[in-house]
């Protein structure tokens, strides 16, 4: 992007390099999985009166963990094995 296309948003970081920049993006990733978790544990039945803002929600969360993982390939993460449980 050039000086003349760019966005009065954009910032040069000086001290935030790529790697805590992937961590960061990883760690949200993962806040939002618990987010999911935690609604799904306290899932709703259809006739629950608040069934469809639960499902609102629940949408919103899965949007935001795509909208993260496409963030973290574009700083050149991959989610080959990034996961691997280690408890044995």
């Amino acid at each position: 992007m050039t000086e003349e296309n760019k966005s009065p948003y954009d910032y040069e970081y000086k001290f935030v390099g790529d790697q805590y920049k992937k961590d960061y993006i990883l760690a949200r990733i993962a806040e939002a999985e618990r987010a999911h978790f935690e609604l799904m544990v306290d899932r709703l039945e259809e006739t629950h009166s608040e069934f469809n803002e639960w499902v609102e929600t629940i949408q919103g969360v899965i949007q935001e963990i795509d909208r993260l993982k496409f963030i973290y390939r574009q700083l050149g993460g991959s989610f080959g094995s990034e996961f691997i449980n280690n408890d044995g």
